[in-house]
């Protein structure tokens, strides 16, 4: 279980690497959310219009220790015609995977997701705002269904 860890986590570190080189003015962002579940949130810029897009978090106490994660590929629609002073409205839609180990169970938890939100980018600072909300299929070790939702904020470091 560790190497599937640690290759989803060096995987996921050279995506954004790799990709933060083609991103859009905006770049790499790190922030937190808050929902369902709290977490580290990042966001890398693919393309004007399209970003990849996570979630980690882990849990560690004497009962319970837990890590989940989770990627998505995002696409966006700006509300250009809006001529905000200070920013720009987007909606977003996308796909990916989430994983979740817990040491409590033998087994984790493999789930697909479908995204869809709403976000603002600020034009004077590099802060972006989100509001997500996530239907999601666990298919792994049993078919299950849920909707998972975020907010948050993500500053750029770029």
């Amino acid at each position: 279980m560790r190497n599937f860890i640690l290759t989803f986590l060096l995987a996921t570190s050279l995506m954004v690497a790799a990709q933060s080189a083609n991103a859009q003015d905006r770049g790499f962002g790190i922030g937190a959310a808050i929902g369902g579940p709290d977490g580290l949130s990042y966001k890398v810029w693919t393309a004007e219009r399209s970003a990849l897009a996570g979630l980690a978090t882990f849990r560690i106490n004497d009962d319970y220790s837990s890590f989940y994660t989770h990627a998505d590929y995002l696409v966006h629609k700006f509300y250009d015609d809006l001529d905000w002073e200070i920013g720009v409205l987007h909606y977003y839609y996308g796909g990916g995977v989430a994983f979740e180990w817990r040491d409590t169970v033998d087994d984790d938890r493999l789930s697909i997701r479908l995204p869809a939100g709403f976000g603002f980018n600020f034009d004077d600072v590099p802060v972006d705002l989100f509001l997500e909300l996530a239907p999601t299929v666990t298919v792994n070790p049993e078919f299950n269904f849920f909707f998972s939702g975020n907010m948050g904020f993500r500053f750029y470091l770029n």
